[in-house]
């Protein structure tokens, strides 16, 4: 895996509101941006991120803030394309933007929870006694 390390340089978490308000209609906007890109050595890479989740309804309600960032390796040049497009290559953007998603989602669930909101992701829900219907599928279509 060309991802060397990981790692939160900031964790910022506000609530604008008593967790005892009533809201309606929460709307969680999440976002993320590679804030900066510098070359470490012919194969090693550092990208900057920030990921924000913003929780707004009549009026901002919470937001959490994430800084870090990402060191890569394995491939070189990535600073110049990203200074030139302000594009990272496909495979590297792949790897490190998941990579972002998935931990950041991971601390923005936790931390939701502490300061008791809602999750930044759909949460299954379980139905229990509910007639059965058509066959579940696994998910696999083998021909």
């Amino acid at each position: 895996m060309p991802v060397k390390n990981f790692e939160f340089m900031t964790i910022d978490s506000r609530r604008f509101s008593r967790a005892t308000e009533v809201h309606k209609n929460i709307q969680i906007q999440v976002n993320h941006e590679i804030t900066q890109v510098i070359e470490r050595s012919d194969k090693e890479t550092e990208l900057g991120f920030r990921f924000a989740i913003n929780y707004t309804g009549m009026g901002a309600i919470a937001s959490i803030k994430l800084e870090g960032y990402v060191l890569f390796e394995g491939v070189g040049g990535i600073a110049q394309q990203w200074t030139k497009e302000k594009k990272l290559p496909d495979d590297v953007a792949n790897e490190v933007l998941n990579l972002i998603m998935r931990n950041c989602i991971m601390q923005g669930v936790v931390l939701a929870r502490d300061m008791r909101l809602p999750p930044p992701i759909q949460v299954p829900q379980v139905k229990v006694g509910q007639k059965a219907g058509a066959p579940q599928s696994s998910g696999m279509e083998v021909a």
